[in-house]
């Protein structure tokens, strides 16, 4: 029998079939952003969120949303299981169990986001909406983290996260720890560590913070845990959002009792108590081992490792390790601790010259911290003093007071050029904070006394390193004892765990290294690359009819005018010194008014300013004499500062976009070139098996697993006189040939750029959809055309097949072009002169023959 998150993941397939039946349009808006736009981030590269990610939050949604469900007794009911046995049930809780390195923070933003803009746009919505957000770390090293995304908005403004339209309604201030901060944006993110919220008293222990600073007076301490507590029970659309939050249930509780006493506060004030609770954790389990009731969606490590969104574990079992007769901690596990070592060495080898010279780490866990202080000695009597870095734990897996700063500064720069260390040691009950991105060797030195400890131990080292190359299977090696590997092999038996377990000697393997070969530059190429030039899709404004948009959208005098949401005070003298309303342009003067919306509009549709002055008149005429059902006077000030609220605003945009969006035409933009030399490319790393290609500047080129058909192409290239060099197109590699599908820009990468003679080709090799290639070629001929105007060259688009390959792969490649080149494109002969018409038809007539021949030749044969 399906369990709740199976049941959940197969309702929730079934909406997105459907195209999210039943939400707002502004969830439906940042749907479509998040997962139908292609996103380029601002290095040039495509951004794509993960499956997980995307999972995750149409659960949410589709819960909240959609269904309804406040309360797990809701859920279970509502997906017609049996309730299970809940203690706390009084505010809306959601789990997400998600496996370490898959993406938990992202989500957290689209959560945030998502009830943010709901809140401010879904004014009339039945369903409660957060602008205010607690998110809650474990400890300081999680913290600090968080931190590094949030600080000035960073995640949200690195990361596709709004729509372009909505980003000046995004205004969200973060406040860190009890900082003293006066509120003064419409969205509040305060970001703290759990500790910040545990009752004060008079014989509260000390925080590991004090260490730093000294401690504080007591009755300071407690003042500002009263003052942070008080802002939080005074906004009455809180939602809170725990990472790691397996503690919430663990830790005496005491997690748990800070946000009850958050929800009972905001209870007493507004009737209602928080909006929402989201928990984020690789491993809800409370305190006796059982799974939390609330999780709505499940990604185990398994389907995260076979996603390749995390490293694939790799456990070498030293196999006949010797038995050492010693009580010496670092005899006994000399052979684990020096095979550790090894496999270190040949990943940094394997690394030297990647981009941002990326430095791999070994962790090695012991039992206690006198071992972890016995084995940093001896990796500094191996040669490596100055590399080692020990992490000191208390009996809770908390970083002890004399540690903790540099463990901080460590985390903060362990995956960065600056970090000076290359070997981690420390114990088994570290906590959260250390899954570091560039842990490559997991050594760990005792027996496991708790079922979650496998998952934790290759926990530390399953986030990429190169997260943005999807070709690269990247590993993470566990180097363990023989007696360990029934441990294992149980992990896999109960399908939690995706992992290899193998030899020593077989556990490391090398990845193919695509460099730059300094011999072979002769074999270059410039590639062009076109900004604009292409012809893109506009509204046709001209057949925009105002009398035929929706009318009567709302009653005038239902309307309020907006309140000011911000004034600064002067704090000494308590005078008003500052008012505006923030998150959008209040505006008082009409005409103002009618350029903003107007501006929002053209924004939204992703046209050019340019159709300004001819949108801006109909976008006045609808507001004044059909949004209404009425004529209203604009120049009443009351009637334009109700124009101001958002649910109004968001109505025009919602009105024109819709229209305007069917309303398409095609127009030139000016075309500007900048080259591109491919031997600008840095090392990287494939999976993929690679060619060792003759007439490319790189040492070799990767090719698809599934087929040997590129490297048979490619062996043709090396093999014919007329060409000069190829390359494969990598994704590093910025050839971009825009083009719209459903209203929505994307961009096609083909997969080779060939020259011969004066001429460059485009050429795709890759099976596609009849429609899907007929979209894809028309563009990319179109940015040939433009290229070969613009440059000295000429460039063709071709399509070569694997039935056509083998048609002709004992041709020449100038008889391959003019067998496999669209008619149009044969007027252009192969060194740019044009070839009579009776001469097309003559190849045309040859072909025929040969095909002829060839197929009775099979015939005879057969």
């Amino acid at each position: 029998m399906p369990n709740l998150d199976q049941k959940i993941r197969q309702a929730v397939g079934i909406w997105r079939d459907k195209d999210y039946d039943g939400v707002g349009p502004t969830t439906r808006r940042l749907l479509e952003y998040w997962f139908k736009e292609e996103h380029l981030l601002e290095n040039g590269s495509f951004f794509n969120f993960w499956r997980c990610q995307k999972e995750a939050i149409e659960s949410l949604i589709y819960i909240y949303e959609v269904c309804g469900y406040r309360y797990v007794a809701d859920i279970y009911r509502g997906f017609g299981l049996g309730i299970p046995e809940i203690k706390e049930d009084f505010w809306p809780k959601y789990c997400f169990k998600m496996a370490t390195g898959s993406g938990k923070t992202f989500v957290i933003a689209m959560a945030l986001i998502w009830q943010y803009f709901n809140k401010i746009y879904e004014t009339k919505s039945e369903n409660r909406y957060s602008s205010h957000f607690l998110l809650l770390a474990p400890n300081l090293i999680v913290y600090d983290r968080l931190r590094q995304d949030f600080q000035d908005n960073k995640i949200f403004r690195k990361f596709p996260f709004i729509p372009k339209e909505w980003q000046n309604d995004f205004d969200l201030q973060v406040v860190f720890q009890s900082a003293p901060e006066v509120p003064h944006s419409r969205g509040i993110l305060h970001l703290t560590n759990i500790q910040q919220l545990y009752e004060r008293g008079e014989n509260q222990e000390e925080q590991p913070i004090e260490e730093l600073l000294g401690p504080k007076p007591k009755r300071e301490e407690i003042a500002q845990y009263e003052e942070l507590v008080g802002r939080l029970q005074n906004y009455e659309d809180l939602s809170i959002m725990n990472d790691e939050a397996h503690h919430v249930h663990s830790d005496d509780l005491e997690w748990n009792k800070a946000i009850s006493k958050i929800h009972n506060g905001i209870q007493k004030q507004f009737g209602d108590g928080l909006v929402a609770q989201l928990d984020f954790t690789a491993t809800p389990k409370d305190l006796k081992g059982n799974p939390f009731p609330h999780i709505i969606y499940d990604y185990p490590l398994r389907e995260a490792i076979r996603d390749k969104i995390v490293k694939r574990p790799r456990i070498g079992i030293i196999e006949e390790a010797p038995e050492v007769p010693t009580k010496d901690f670092v005899k006994k596990n000399q052979i684990q601790i020096d095979t550790g070592i090894e496999k270190l060495k040949e990943f940094q080898k394997e690394f030297e010259g990647t981009d941002k010279n990326k430095k791999p780490v070994l962790f090695i866990v012991t039992d206690v911290t006198k071992n972890a202080d016995k084995v940093g000695r001896y990796l500094e009597n191996r040669g490596f003093k100055d590399k080692v870095l020990i992490i000191h734990t208390d009996t809770k897996g908390m970083i002890t007071k004399k540690d903790l700063e540099k463990a901080r500064e460590a985390a903060r720069k362990i995956d960065s050029p600056e970090n000076p260390y290359s070997m981690i040691v420390s114990v088994m009950m570290l906590k959260e904070g250390w899954d570091v991105k560039n842990v490559c060797v997991v050594v760990p030195l005792r027996a496991f006394a708790s079922p979650i400890l496998p998952e934790q131990t290759l926990g530390r080292g399953l986030r990429r390193m190169f997260p943005d190359n999807k070709d690269f299977e990247e590993r993470l090696i566990v180097i363990d004892h023989p007696k360990f590997r029934q441990l294992w092999e149980a992990e896999i038996e109960k399908g939690e765990l995706e992992v290899e377990i193998t030899s020593i000697e077989k556990v490391y393997q090398p990845a193919n290294r695509i460099f730059v070969d300094s011999q072979k530059l002769k074999y270059d190429i410039e590639i062009p690359i076109l900004e604009g030039g292409y012809k893109r899709t506009l509204p046709d404004i001209s057949k925009l009819k105002i009398e035929n948009l929706p009318q009567n959208q709302f009653k005038l005098e239902e309307i309020e005018v907006p309140p000011i949401m911000y004034k600064e005070k002067d704090l000494l003298e308590q005078k008003i010194v500052k008012e505006e309303v923030l998150s959008f342009d209040y505006v008082e003067i009409a005409q103002l008014y009618f350029s903003f919306v107007t501006n929002a509009i053209l924004s939204k549709v992703g046209a050019p300013k340019s159709l300004f002055n001819e949108l801006y008149p109909k976008v006045k005429d609808y507001i004044e004499n059909y949004l209404f059902g009425e004529k209203i006077d604009l120049e009443n000030t009351e009637v334009v500062k109700k124009l101001n609220q958002i649910f109004v605003r968001e109505k025009i945009l919602e009105v024109f976009t819709n229209v305007l969006n069917k309303l398409w035409q095609f127009e030139e933009t000016p075309a500007k070139i900048k080259y591109f030399k491919i031997s600008q490319l840095i090392l990287f790393h494939t999976s993929d098996p690679t060619y060792e290609a003759k007439k490319t500047v790189f040492n070799a080129l990767p090719y698809s697993k599934r087929s040997e058909f590129e490297k048979e192409f490619m062996m043709y290239l090396d093999g014919q006189g007329e060409v000069e060099k190829f390359t494969k197109i990598f994704s590093r590699i910025p050839i971009r040939i825009p083009y719209y599908e459903e209203n929505y820009l994307r961009h096609y990468v083909p997969d080779f750029v060939v020259n011969a003679g004066n001429n460059f080709y485009l050429i795709e090799t890759k099976g596609m959809e009849e429609a899907e290639l007929e979209m894809k070629m028309r563009y990319a001929k179109e940015w040939c055309k433009k290229i070969s105007e613009l440059t000295k060259n000429k460039w063709f688009y071709l399509k070569v097949s694997k039935s056509d390959f083998e048609k002709y792969k004992n041709q020449k490649f100038s008889n391959l072009v003019k067998f496999l080149m669209p008619k149009e494109a044969l007027e252009e002969k192969v060194e740019g002169k044009k070839k009579p018409k009776e001469e097309i038809k003559a190849i045309g007539l040859f072909q025929r023959i040969k095909d002829w021949l060839v197929n009775l030749w099979n015939q005879i044969f057969k």
